[in-house]
């Protein structure tokens, strides 16, 4: 008998434009309101209706695709995507079931579908949402949660138990614990951005039109001596804004527009410098704190022990905010992240009818027979889809079009080097670093979908770091050499200094008085591939900025490190520590990051 098994299922994630914007490309079947009618207006990344030529022809429940799907030379080349439509306002208006990923212009079309149809290759090119965060076990889904409220009339029918129950508010977590990092893609997220920087480029190009954090179309002023596989480092001369993205094909009869193999992470302004990475070229990236955080969609992809295509179980979790993460090691393990809180706005599944729904569905007549409310026409993310898209060999990807599974080594705990006060402790057993973001998910009036009752917007909050480590005290002997020099800070007694000091130094100037301390810690996997974690920050990897007395400079503080009387042996202490700020570098061979 065929059973639904943890070791059949997956997750993967990918990266909003906007929140609760999931980007997939979906050709669709046109359905009986063939007849294009087109947006009446242009509507970013994000739009949670649209404004339309007319209604006319559609009801609540049908799914439509919003953008042209260019096969010809004479269709316009831009994004396309399938939303629900969840409420018909008047004569020119949709409110959508989930709001929309990419920027769509003036008279853009607009068209009922009734299945995912289309070519499958080029709707398979369409999937965005297939990068794996690492190694994990255990994934707690964010399917909602609902709150079932019994209310009581006054009646003597009642006696004293409530009279009718109403559904309430609902809310969707999830979490992934424990994940072993091949590289660092899942590091940004609780912090902000990433920058890259490859190592060698070359070539003279531009952007010929300026393009919108989303998109997957870029036009460049010149196509020569570029082809499908190249790899274009898009405003390379920026601190802030660089990213990497690989060409994965031309469109039908273009000459300088190119579809990318990843959503772009930023706006880029028409003219911007372009170049080509060089071959063997490696590949800096640089995460730094933002005030807004990008949000991720997750796919959760079960087969059934037959491996049956139609029983598949998909779930899509939409406007997923990293809320809280950690980073941790211990001695004889792997480095490894956990997104231990992650709020989501919605939720889309495969499910589409439930055989005790009647015909008095919301969704009657709608273009899809579905009756289940947060149903949605998507694509399965299966095993082949995995990793940024590919490019075959002539140009066009393939039907597969996944890089697949990251097949890098982890980074190991026995490589790696902690400095604190700015001299190497080589006696940490362990350490936890979190972060959390303090976001609340808002629940404020505004249409939603049909029983979608999850929270409108999802908003950061204070930004609180902390560190735990497990240190083992450096020799005794140290302390002689230190005592005429205590600045060494070498001394198997200089913790127990600092948890006094608390961080204040004396000093006379603005500069030298309660400042705290750094830290940096790096994990090696290999010749020019690395993790550094500079504490408070750093503009040169591995050596964090001076901690001052400044207003947003500090450093790290001590809460605790009480150093009792156990059996451990050397003598061990277990630190808890605050800090306001850090910097994550990797360098690595993974030229995009999502």
């Amino acid at each position: 008998m065929a059973v639904y098994r943890s070791d059949q299922a997956q997750l993967t994630f990918g990266v909003e434009a906007a929140q609760g914007a999931d980007p997939e490309m979906i050709e669709g079947t046109a359905g009986s309101a063939a007849t294009a009618i087109n947006l009446a207006a242009g509507f970013a990344a994000g739009s949670r209706s649209i404004i339309v030529d007319s209604t006319s022809g559609f009801v609540v429940g049908d799914f439509i695709r919003i953008g042209t799907v260019h096969t010809t030379a004479s269709q316009t080349i831009n994004e396309h995507e399938v939303r629900r439509v969840e409420i018909i306002d008047g004569s020119t208006t949709f409110v959508l079931d989930r709001p929309t990923a990419f920027f769509h212009g003036n008279d853009s079309e607009v068209k009922e579908i009734t299945a995912i149809g289309g070519d499958a290759t080029r709707n398979d090119q369409g999937k965005m949402i297939t990068w794996m965060p690492g190694v994990y076990e255990t994934v707690d889904t964010p399917d909602p949660e609902m709150s079932h409220e019994g209310r009581r009339f006054l009646g003597t029918a009642s006696k004293r138990n409530w009279s009718v129950s109403y559904p309430g508010q609902q809310t969707l977590t999830g979490s992934v614990s424990g994940i072993i990092l091949l590289n660092g893609w899942p590091l940004r997220f609780p912090l902000g951005s990433v920058v890259t920087t490859p190592s060698a480029v070359s070539g003279t190009n531009t952007l010929a039109a300026a393009t919108k954090k989303g998109d997957l179309y870029i036009t460049l002023a010149n196509s020569d001596g570029l082809a499908a596989g190249d790899l274009l480092n898009i405003d390379d001369g920026s601190t802030d804004v660089s990213e990497v993205r690989r060409l994965v094909a031309k469109p039908v009869n273009s000459s300088d527009v190119w579809k990318v193999n990843a959503p772009l992470q930023f706006d880029h302004a028409i003219s911007v410098s372009v170049a080509e990475v060089d071959a063997g070229a490696t590949f800096t990236h640089s995460i730094k704190e933002k005030i807004d955080l990008d949000t991720v969609s997750w796919h959760v992809h079960m087969k059934e022990s037959s491996e049956t295509a139609a029983r598949n179980f998909d779930r899509r979790y939409v406007g997923g905010m990293i809320g809280s993460a950690t980073i941790a090691a211990e001695e004889g393990g792997m480095v490894t992240m956990g997104w231990d809180t992650v709020n989501f706005l919605n939720m889309a599944h495969n499910q589409a009818n439930q055989l005790t729904v009647g015909a008095s569905s919301l969704y009657t007549g709608a273009s899809v027979t579905a009756n289940m409310p947060r149903y949605a026409v998507m694509q399965s993310i299966d095993s082949d889809d995995i990793g940024p898209s590919a490019y075959g060999a002539s140009g066009t990807p393939g039907a597969n079009d996944g890089t697949g599974y990251p097949n890098t080594q982890p980074y190991y705990f026995s490589q790696g080097l902690v400095k604190f006060f700015g001299t190497e402790f080589a006696r940490v057993r362990s350490f936890s670093i979190s972060i959390a973001n303090g976001e609340e998910p808002r629940y404020y009036l505004g249409r939603q979908g049909a029983r979608a009752r999850g929270p409108y917007e999802i908003r950061e909050g204070p930004r609180e770091y902390s560190m735990s480590a497990t240190l083992v005290l450096p020799d005794a002997t140290v302390d002689s050499a230190a005592t005429a020099a205590n600045s060494a800070q070498t001394g198997a007694l200089e913790l127990f200094r600092q948890l006094l000091l608390e961080g204040d130094f004396g000093g006379s100037t603005a500069t030298t008085a309660r400042t705290g301390f750094t830290a940096s810690l790096r994990f090696d996997r290999g010749t020019d591939d690395y993790i550094i974690i500079d504490i408070p920050g750093s503009t040169t990897a591995g050596t964090p900025t001076a901690a001052t007395n400044q207003l947003n400079s500090q450093g790290i503080f001590i809460n605790t490190a009480p150093h009792g009387l156990t059996t451990d042996n050397p003598f061990q202490v277990d630190a808890d520590m605050m800090f306001r700020g850090l910097q994550i570098t990797i360098k690595d061979s993974e030229p995009v990051y999502p």
